[in-house]
């Protein structure tokens, strides 16, 4: 891509320079950035610690980092692009850490959803808070109502909203959240080690980065130049944090698309786009397309006419005219009768588009509205022989079978011999670390039965398989594979249990039950499933392996953050959890055809995309949002509490229609993915 006018205006700005540059889909924003950053390090001399690139998530954060590293031709103290998050993260620790307290430790979506739940289980059984009548028991212990307590405890931290001002509201469905309020930070306050959330992480930063010493700010007080990626995801925490940078002098440019945004639900919106370009003054635009052919480009623009003025609007522009060759050349549309011919047809053009058109699978993807979709995308297209990756696909890890088999072996170890069952070490045996199937296993139970027949013995097939298993040496008495195989299974549980009572992690004792696996042929677990997993039938071993590396790296980081705690606590954790402590993602591999949500689509381009699930019902879906708790009136009713002002709240005609465009958002950024097709 070369540079048009607009971009090389953004690039060699002087350091010194704020602003918000704005831009459609594919005019280049990441790569003016990146330039920018370029710029900086060799034509305006800055030093590597004194630029930094933000992301919202970590995921974009890594893709920017490598991008940045490869243009760059110095060597740099730390990483050039970081998250929001992490970046919050090291000037709330840097912080502590200088006032002489405990680093404070993150706490994840999966242990808020834990402490949340505890505490509504508690209440539940003493009444201690008043709920409605509307908030039954019942409606309380689902996940829906803790994913919007969730999303209402980060809403009243970044509006600064105390339990005093939610009693005060009138409001009795807030009244009764202020007590939970109470109950909940008194938890945070009592656990062992400092805990923050992402809001409060964000809100403890704006505090520092306003009050604090320059040479406070440890390795962050060279800091000059701050570039954000994406910035039309920002939620308030996130403008407060670019308000304080700027009132230490700092620049901050900040790219982004309000037309594309996908935060809604976490509390970003165009309307804070517009504020972040109030605290950040000078506006640029970019309306060179450079990323998809023009049939492409004018249906994008035909898309984004159509969601609701509101914010920043001036990088919109009217399609452009294209002929119908053009138009059918790059973009087509099919009405199928039933889902699965919905399937067959994009499992069949995906095949021609590689065939006949010579594109890779690799540089094709299939954007669907919800994970749920993707999941079943999945299966059903390496069922008609596409190679597939879900990428970014947010599922909790004891959700998957294979982190279940395995979590489940290292509880059975740390399970006291006596109070072992032989229904748990069944199950366990009938596991790819186990090495046995249903038929090895009754085989395996029927001999044991007959050795004890022959004794004279009448125990129970089932409980002899338990005193076997607590003593391995009974099962060489068997010369059977059954029994070879479950006597080396055994030994694997006495080592892991032996390692816990030496105080060995939690990742120690996973990695015990992976090395020592052997698949049916003999050959380590780990050989054999990588082998499979290169095949084109091989989608579900390929995730199964995700899933392991995501369960190591989510070990690795329980140790690095509680080095004390018992590895029956991540067991615990694993088990019982309902919501991702991380993203469970795919990581890139060649030749596979990429799976995504428009969430986890931000970023990426493809030379071919599939947009499917496009009806009524799934996309759009204008269901409301945020109703148990009316979360989405608590900013409105605080401002007009603080003020003496009224603010009519919009009615449920207006928060449809708010609905739509958020949909007509993330419709756009599903189809501006594509380069060449459509």
């Amino acid at each position: 891509m070369t540079p048009d006018t607009a971009q090389r205006a953004v690039i060699a700005a002087e350091p010194t320079a704020s602003g918000v540059i704005i831009g459609a889909p594919g005019t280049g924003k990441t790569r003016t950035l990146i330039d920018r950053i370029v710029h900086l390090l060799d034509a305006e001399a800055l030093r590597p610690e004194q630029v930094l690139a933000l992301t919202p998530n970590r995921q974009a954060a890594t893709a920017l980092r490598d991008r940045i590293g490869v243009r760059i031709g110095q060597a740099t103290p730390g990483p050039l692009a970081r998250s929001l998050g992490s970046f919050a993260f090291q000037l709330v620790r840097g912080a502590m850490v200088r006032e002489g307290a405990e680093p404070p430790a993150l706490l994840t979506g999966a242990d808020q959803d834990r402490i949340i739940a505890e505490l509504l289980s508690g209440d539940a059984e003493d009444g201690r808070i008043a709920w409605p009548d509307a908030l039954s028991p019942s409606v309380r212990a689902s996940k829906g109502f803790r994913s919007e307590l969730r999303a209402f405890l980060a809403e009243c931290t970044e509006i600064g909203v105390d339990a005093a001002e939610l009693r005060a509201s009138g409001n009795e469905v807030w009244a009764a959240t202020a007590e939970f309020l109470v109950e909940y930070r008194a938890v945070l306050d009592a656990l062992r080690s400092a805990h923050r959330d992402a809001a409060d992480l964000l809100s403890e930063a704006s505090t520092i980065l306003h009050t604090a010493e320059t040479a406070a700010l440890g390795p962050l007080a060279p800091l000059r130049v701050v570039l954000i990626d994406d910035a039309q995801e920002l939620t308030r925490g996130g403008i407060a944090v670019v308000t304080a940078l700027r009132s230490r002098g700092i620049a901050v440019l900040a790219f982004g698309d309000p037309d594309i945004s996908s935060g809604s639900f976490r509390g970003a919106s165009p309307e804070l786009f517009a504020q972040l370009a109030g605290v950040l003054g000078e506006v640029h635009v970019l309306d060179g397309p450079h990323r998809q052919r023009p049939a492409l480009t004018a249906l994008t623009r035909t898309v984004t006419q159509a969601i609701g003025v509101s914010g920043r609007v001036e990088h919109r522009r009217a399609p452009v005219p294209v002929t119908a060759e053009e138009v059918e050349a790059g973009v087509s549309t099919f009405v199928a009768p039933s889902p699965y011919e919905e399937l067959d047809r994009i499992a069949g053009v995906m095949r021609e588009w590689h065939l006949s058109d010579g594109i890779r699978w690799d540089r094709m993807a299939v954007i669907a509205h919800d994970t749920r979709q993707v999941t079943t995308l999945e299966t059903e297209l390496a069922a008609r022989e596409i190679p597939t990756r879900a990428a970014g696909v947010q599922r909790p890890l004891g959700s998957e079978g294979i982190v279940r088999d395995i979590v489940g072996i290292v509880r059975l170890a740390l399970t006291p011999v006596q109070e072992r069952t032989s229904e748990a070490l069944e199950e366990a045996l009938r596991t790819p670390f186990g090495g046995m199937d249903a038929i090895g296993l009754r085989r395996l139970r029927a001999r044991l039965r007959h050795v004890e027949l022959e004794q004279g013995g009448s125990t129970p097939a089932r409980e002899l398989l338990r005193r076997a298993m607590a003593n391995p040496a009974d099962l060489t008495l068997i010369d059977a594979p059954e029994s070879r195989t479950a006597e080396r299974f055994a030994l694997v549980i006495e080592a892991l249990a032996r390692g816990a009572a030496a105080g060995e992690t939690i990742h120690d004792l996973l990695w015990r039950v992976w090395d020592q696996a052997r698949a049916v042929d003999g050959r380590r677990l780990q050989i054999a499933w990588r082998e499979i997993s290169l095949l084109p039938t091989g989608a579900e071993t390929a995730r199964s392996l995700d899933a392991l590396v995501s369960l190591f790296d989510a070990a690795k980081r329980f140790v690095e953050r509680t080095p004390n705690e018992k590895p029956e606590v991540f067991v615990r954790d694993i088990l019982d959890s309902e919501v991702p402590e991380d993203s469970l993602s795919t990581p890139d591999r060649p030749g596979k055809v990429t799976l995504l949500t428009p969430a986890t689509a931000l970023g990426t381009e493809f030379d071919a995309v599939v947009v499917a699930g496009v009806q009524d019902g799934i996309w759009p879906n204008v269901r409301l949002r945020g109703g148990l708790l009316q979360t989405w009136r608590l900013p409105d009713a605080i401002q007009a509490a603080r003020t003496g002002t009224l603010i009519e709240p919009p009615g449920a005609l207006d928060r449809r229609r708010a609905a739509l465009h958020d949909e007509l958002r993330l419709f756009v950024r599903a189809v501006s993915r594509a380069r060449d097709r459509l």
